[in-house]
Order: structure tokens, then sequence, then C-alpha cells
């Protein structure tokens, strides 16, 4: 887990957006990273999770209005992400694999899928609203 925190924290300052919202690596704008969705790609539905990475793209280069323009709990993933660093250093300096016990992080886990899910069905009922 310390090494994929590490990952999305690097990869979101290597990467950026274009303008048409598609993903690159920081100097290749015409190789732009494929659709990563499948629900948005096969089905034409965001899915819960859809524009997070945008939302981290934007985040680690300093544009908080645009990140939350993209998911509104993207901030809040990122900070689940950051906190993972200190936490698992913890973890191997102790030799504990769950330093807080396995009661808190499962609270936090399932209290960011309840929150996902929340704004994602508050998304959908927005645009089934603007459609009418």
């Amino acid at each position: 887990m310390l090494l994929i925190s590490l990952a999305v924290i690097s990869l979101a300052g290597l990467l950026e957006v274009r303008s048409d919202q598609r993903v690159f690596v920081h100097g290749f704008p015409a190789c732009p990273l494929p659709e990563m969705c499948m629900s948005r790609t096969w089905l034409g539905l965001e899915c819960p999770g859809c524009g997070l990475t945008r939302s981290f793209v934007h985040l680690a280069h300093g544009d908080l209005s645009a990140s939350w323009r993209l998911h509104r709990l993207g901030w809040l993933l990122a900070l689940a992400v950051v906190a993972q660093l200190p936490y698992r250093l913890v973890a191997l300096a102790t030799g504990k694999s769950a330093p807080l016990g396995t009661t808190f992080p499962r609270l936090c886990a399932w209290t960011l899928v309840v929150l996902l899910l929340v704004n994602w069905l508050v998304n959908l009922l927005a645009r089934f609203a603007a459609n009418l």
C-alpha cells in the first residue's frame, strides 16, 4: 500500500489534463492516456470514481477549483492516499500491520465507499433532473 500510494502521488504530479479532459504525461499532450473507466467506455455511464484521476492531477498542480468540479470527493480521497504514507511507515517501523488496529481503518474505508456512492447518486439525480 505504501508503494501504491507513492505511485499515485508521483503520477498525479507527472500527469496533466488537456482542455478536452484527456489525461497525458507531462510533455506529451499529443499522446493522451486511454480511457480507464470501462463503465463510461462501454455503457456511457459514469461510475462512482469517474473524475478521480483528473481531480488528483489538478490537486497535485494546485488547481483546487478544477479538482472540485471534476469530483467533489477528490480532495478527500487524495488525503486518504497521502495519509497512507505516514501510516504505512509507522507500520513498517513498529512491525505492526495495523498500528491503529482494524476498526478505525475499516470505518474510514467504508465511510469513503459510502460517500463515493452517495456522491454518485447525487450526480445521477442532478443529470436526470436536468434532462426533464
